[in-house]
């Protein structure tokens, strides 16, 4: 293990400490080395919580980099009761489309790594703290990985990401547009309508085609 890995590691392992009851879940990835991902695909903040009374912080950790048995994908399964959420089912989904242009190291992360049902409850007072420190996650995992592909979905994360990098990102387009990379520092951002339900419902007719046209030139980028 490298110095860098050894300090991004020790960071994680800090910063996913229980927090209201839950670990804080940074990504979701197949990686065993999150530091060499590319590409990011990001929302708002995640739905399902993973209690403390539930499983340890080591085993959280050791699915987090996908070893001594343990991955990402298995424990997500074990804490949904093997029912992925609407949310998790549209990603799998645009991850086949990503794979089938030949990118298959991906992170799946959150501008806020922090979980709630729904975002309006991050307001609550069971979860305080929860957004701010959620943040911090996010910021963490831009400074050490420095993806080189955004994909953003919803306004509400494009809204949030916005006042993390400090630029003006688009809302999420319409039917009739085209996709668009916006140039941010080093990295290329594409922002898409929500994967997550109710917004979903509003554009799954034309997503298929949309998301394609996406994944296509995020490969475009990776390729360059």
């Amino acid at each position: 293990m490298t110095k860098i890995q050894q300090q991004f590691e020790s960071i994680i392992n800090e910063l996913t400490r229980p927090l209201n009851g839950q670990y804080p879940r940074p990504w979701m990835s197949d990686a065993t080395d999150p530091l060499s991902v590319p590409l990011f695909i990001v929302g708002k903040n995640q739905a399902k919580a993973y209690p403390t009374n539930r499983l340890t912080h080591q085993r959280h950790m050791d699915a987090l980099f996908n070893r001594a048995g343990e991955s990402c994908r298995t424990l997500y399964d074990e804490m949904s009761g093997a029912v992925p959420s609407p949310t998790r089912k549209n990603i799998n989904r645009f991850r086949a489309m990503l794979e089938k242009e030949g990118i298959n190291d991906v992170l799946e992360t959150n501008v806020i790594c922090y979980s709630t049902p729904m975002s309006s409850d991050l307001a609550l007072s069971g979860h305080q703290g929860g957004a701010k420190h959620g943040t911090e996650i996010f910021e963490v995992l831009l400074r050490f990985i420095q993806p080189t592909v955004l994909i953003v979905h919803g306004a509400g994360t494009a809204k949030q990401l916005s006042q993390i990098l400090n630029i003006n990102l688009p809302a999420p387009p319409g039917k009739t547009s085209e996709p668009v990379a916006i140039n941010a520092s080093r990295m290329r951002i594409f922002v898409v309508p929500s994967l997550a339900l109710p917004a979903w419902n509003k554009w799954s007719s034309w997503s298929d085609d949309y998301l394609k046209q996406v994944a296509k030139m995020a490969a475009d980028v990776l390729r360059a």
